[in-house]
């Protein structure tokens, strides 16, 4: 028996919603956390154990213990959990900024968490468990996640936990189960997608297989999605308002969230794709709000550079994720 890869030293539970911890393996565990213990015998190859929701606070550790193993885990703290998924621009690095290297802060309220991705390449694994933010390593962190969770973490004094979840030149399609889109009659066929389509990490529901299957179904307080360049062909354009609600429904019924809050990025404009598909994405990313409940679009394209795919501009655009997220009428009821 074990735990799934993100059950390290330095976690953070989201407040106010349950505590699942998970893993692998037939066989008896029992778990003591916060005061509370609990014991079952799993006789399938996944296991789960959930305690009650906890308010702000910590640091806890836990003890869970297998058979013939026992695993500490220390430092734990409740406080916000947020997965930031898409692509390249929510993978786009500190380093890759115009942010002065002056401003990188050490913040041990602010930790990380990893998915391991198909390319290999990121500087952070899931190996390295939860990251605690220091100043030396900020580089390396993606640039949105870093700014939005330190500001989050700093004007809310809470301890902030950011999962990355991405995939550069990544497509919608990618993310969501194996024919989600052709059972709802909104898939497009090969011929008239973005070229973007034909990497290897692109398949139906690849990265929904690979990467989001890493960390589901961990308690979220929230999501913020950042893709769309990669299905900026003029038919993608015109059902990617119906494909993005199609996969806010399905992370939401995979975390056992019916609420959980989604933060949609609108993709900046750039020069050089002022098309008719391009412009159909940024507006499907606004309609999305109006089909469904705790859905918020944040607009970037007045505080980013429109001469790059990737605006290395990301200070004012994480300003305005954090405060969509700290606003109390996108909080779950």
């Amino acid at each position: 028996m074990k735990l799934n890869n993100i059950f390290t030293s330095h976690m953070v539970f989201a407040k106010g919603l349950p505590i699942r911890i998970y893993g692998e393996g037939s066989g008896v565990v029992q778990i003591r956390f916060a005061g509370h213990q609990k014991t079952i015998t799993s006789h399938k190859q996944k296991w789960l154990i959930e305690f009650p929701p906890m308010e702000y606070g910590g640091p806890y550790s836990m003890e869970v213990i297998f058979e013939e193993e026992t695993v500490v885990l220390e430092d734990i703290y409740i406080g916000e959990v947020i997965l930031f998924a898409g692509q390249s621009n929510v993978q786009f690095k500190m380093e890759e900024s115009n942010t002065p290297t002056e401003q990188y802060q050490s913040n041990h309220k602010l930790r990380l968490y990893s998915t391991d991705r198909i390319e290999k390449t990121d500087y952070f694994t899931a190996r390295d468990g939860w990251v605690v933010c220091e100043k030396e390593q900020v580089a390396h962190w993606s640039a949105l996640a870093y700014l939005a969770g330190n500001e989050i973490s700093r004007k809310k004094d809470i301890d902030v936990g950011v999962i990355a979840c991405y995939q550069g030149a990544s497509v919608i399609e990618s993310w969501v189960p194996k024919g989600t889109f052709e059972n709802r009659n909104i898939h497009i066929p090969l011929e008239k997608k973005h070229p973007d389509h034909f990497a290897q990490w692109n398949g139906d529901g690849v990265l929904y297989t690979h990467s989001l299957s890493q960390v589901v179904p961990f308690s979220l307080s929230a999501v913020v999605w950042y893709q769309g360049e990669s299905d900026t062909s003029e038919e993608e354009g015109r059902v990617y308002s119906d494909q993005l609600a199609a996969l806010i429904g399905v992370w939401r019924r995979d975390f056992d969230c019916e609420n959980l809050p989604f933060v949609v990025v609108q993709i900046a404009d750039y020069r050089d794709r002022s098309d008719a598909g391009w412009a159909l994405i940024q507006k499907a990313q606004i309609d999305v709000q109006t089909k469904m409940p705790w859905v918020k679009t944040v607009v970037s394209a007045d505080v980013c550079e429109t001469n790059d795919i990737h605006p290395p501009t990301k200070t004012k655009l994480a300003q305005r994720i954090s405060s969509v997220i700290l606003d109390p009428m996108t909080r779950q009821s």
